[in-house]
């Protein structure tokens, strides 16, 4: 009787004892996120943003809030020619699609663009030169600094069907590629991919397939070339998947099964969108950064990084991009070796 009486008691004394503690977090500084880029060829465009704290929640009403419109955004090569860059309404979109005879699926007011370079082209984003982008925002400068290497193509890429897998997934292809690095310059190496076709089941159909395009590039992996300087070598790009590591399959022609069992529907090849890309060394420490960050969403032992920026009095990145561009049918054993022409939509 004795002993259950202490017992009692240590219980009584090890779990009443509670007190409620209300933490004052502070409020996170408001800084201005930057993704920047200028690629050969092509107009500059800047998207952006305001930070937020990370226990602050977050809607749709919220996200739209976030996006940063009353910004002066100036681009000046090392020649000292500058040009301002336009914030994006519907009116330009629209007379940009009309002028160019294309669809511009960019969300208004998000995004600035070289308006004068897109419209009338005067060679101003080329390789092999350096840039400055200025943002006055809120009687605040943010500044940063990038380069537009020069591009070097791969030698070949080619479609491959993944052998590992069962036969009812034999129409799930790999895309390999070789390249040989340049070994007078050193590189650094950013991949990005978007299915430009893809089908899939929409339910509402029935045993109908509709075409679910990628909206926008996204990034497979980057690194610089120490370990493979001047060498050639065989790679292969897997596709990104959302919030993880590249990883994903891409899919060639094949039947797939009706809901009732009985019929099947013919779903065409994927076909992929790969630029090939080189970057300045800080630009690829950041997608580097940002690539690893994506391996490990969602690993509560994974170390936590942070993203290098070569914005000053800001966050984000400014990249130069020194790109080429393939356009990939998933046909199983077919080679590619031609570089394709992008439109302005490729490049998002």
């Amino acid at each position: 009787m004795r002993k259950n009486l202490i017992l009692i008691f240590i219980f009584i004394i090890l779990f009443s004892c509670q007190e409620e503690i209300t933490l004052d977090l502070p409020k996170a500084e408001t800084k201005l996120v930057v993704e920047g880029a200028i690629e050969n060829g092509f107009p500059a465009y800047v998207i952006l943003s305001k930070n937020q704290g990370y226990f602050e929640t977050i809607d749709a009403n919220t996200y739209n809030s976030l996006f940063v419109t009353d910004a002066i955004v100036t681009i000046t090569r090392d020649d000292n020619i500058s040009h301002e860059l336009t914030l994006i309404n519907e009116s330009i979109i629209n007379q940009i699609e009309l002028l160019l005879d294309t669809i511009i699926n960019i969300p208004p007011n998000t995004i600035y663009i070289d308006l004068e370079e897109l419209l009338n082209p005067s060679n101003f984003s080329i390789a092999n030169r350096s840039y400055t982008l200025d943002i006055l925002w809120q009687n605040k400068l943010i500044t940063a600094n990038t380069t537009i290497p020069e591009p070097t193509p791969l030698d070949c890429l080619w479609v491959e069907q993944d052998l590992n897998l069962g036969p009812e997934q034999d129409y799930k292809c790999d895309i390999r590629a070789i390249y040989s690095d340049p070994v007078e310059q050193q590189n650094n190496i950013l991949i990005k991919s978007k299915r430009i076709q893809h089908f899939e089941r929409d339910d509402t159909l029935k045993c109908e397939l509709i075409n679910n395009p990628d909206l926008t590039l996204k990034l497979v992996d980057s690194g610089s070339d120490i370990l493979i300087n001047g060498q050639t070598f065989e790679t292969y790009f897997p596709r990104p998947r959302d919030g993880g590591f590249p990883s994903g399959k891409y899919n060639s022609k094949h039947y797939k099964k009706c809901d009732n069992g009985n019929d099947s529907t013919l779903c065409h090849e994927d076909i992929v969108l790969i630029k090939f890309c080189q970057i300045d060394e800080p630009s690829m420490k950041f997608w580097r950064g940002l690539s690893r960050q994506a391996g490990t969403n969602g690993n509560p032992f994974a170390e936590p990084m942070n993203l290098v920026s070569n914005v000053t009095n800001g966050l984000g990145i400014f990249t130069g991009y020194g790109s080429v561009y393939y356009k990939v049918p998933i046909v199983k054993d077919t080679s590619i070796f031609e570089q394709y022409s992008p439109q302005i939509i490729d490049i998002f």
